[in-house]
């Protein structure tokens, strides 16, 4: 199958391109990977990117389908960078949901085993222990429930958190997680749990949802994790109830401007643990058959899986 793809990940490199070059073949034989910004792409059927350049996929003439390399899609849903009548998909692939699961699980035992309190510690030559916190059954909030947030909450109930889920619409209770829903199930959680784990996606309703108010309604000591999009943080609210010492502290992976400028004051918290957005990375030896059926389809004049409602946002 002859099919040309321009492909953009936002830090252009030969070995992500070829790996996908690679894993794409086994299933579409004869397509061709050029990058985005390269004139050759201005032909091209197909766009998997992330973050492109404004107004660059409106160039491709022949365009038909936009693939974003990953399950976020904020980045190619800003006015300008897709044209309202190409379809865009998201890649939903289990193996990212594990990926970020263990990251979250990671942080949340990090921060409740004391992990900074010892690294510095050692880095001091401090040999002294500190009293464990009791976490059996401790509360514990997702938001966010699609495929990545439901395994990340199950695996948090399988190690014996008492996990509450939020959506925002309803969806069914489950023997392990006790599921909530619109704007009174997040108030209730914010109240009602000591550590806030975000999965949501970015759209006009969670964009800055974490803000000033969220933050002072959580209990005191509260911890919070973001996995979802930075934008859904009022960074400088986060950064005055950690500094107030209202929120014990944060670790994130996604940030409103990324790269994170060199003079963010995140940097000087020591109470904020920054990750470079590498909590689930997309990996085309599981996304790639999921791509190509779905270029298959779109050919055939049929509607690809996990499309995306521009409505929704997702």
């Amino acid at each position: 199958m002859t099919c040309l793809i321009a492909y953009h990940d936002g830090d252009e490199t030969d070995e992500r391109q070829r790996g996908w070059q690679t894993r794409l073949a086994a299933y579409l034989p004869g397509c061709q990977l050029v990058p985005l910004v390269d004139k050759a792409a201005d032909d091209a059927e197909i766009a998997l990117v992330w973050a492109p350049p404004a107004g660059r996929l409106a160039e491709l003439s022949q365009l038909k389908l936009a693939v974003s390399l990953g399950q976020g899609v904020d980045h190619v849903m800003v006015p300008g960078k897709l044209p309202d009548n190409i379809p865009l998909i998201r890649i939903v692939d289990p193996d990212m949901s594990h990926a970020l699961s263990q990251w979250v699980i990671l942080a949340a035992l990090d921060h409740l085993r004391d992990g900074p309190v010892y690294r510095e510690q050692a880095r001091k030559r401090v040999f002294a222990p500190h009293n464990q916190r009791q976490t059996r059954g401790l509360r514990l909030a997702v938001y966010g429930m699609g495929a990545i947030g439901s395994m990340i909450a199950t695996r948090l109930a399988d190690i014996g958190f008492q996990v509450h889920g939020w959506s925002r619409s309803e969806r069914p209770q489950t023997s392990a997680l006790t599921m909530h829903h619109g704007r009174k199930g997040f108030d209730n959680l914010l109240s009602n749990c000591q550590l806030h784990v975000c999965i949501l996606p970015l759209t006009d309703e969670t964009r800055h949802i974490f803000d000033t108010d969220a933050f002072a309604a959580m209990p005191r000591g509260a911890y919070f994790i973001n996995g979802g999009r930075g934008a859904q943080v009022d960074e400088s609210a986060l950064l005055q109830a950690i500094s107030s010492g209202h929120i014990a502290g944060a670790t994130l992976d996604v940030f409103e401007h990324e790269p994170l400028p060199d003079n963010h004051p995140f940097w000087d918290e020591p109470r904020i643990t920054i990750w470079p957005h590498v909590a689930a990375q997309t990996n085309p030896e599981t996304a790639a058959q999921q791509v190509a059926d779905a270029i298959i389809a779109v050919r055939a004049g049929q509607d690809p899986v996990n499309l995306v409602d521009r409505q929704r946002g997702y």
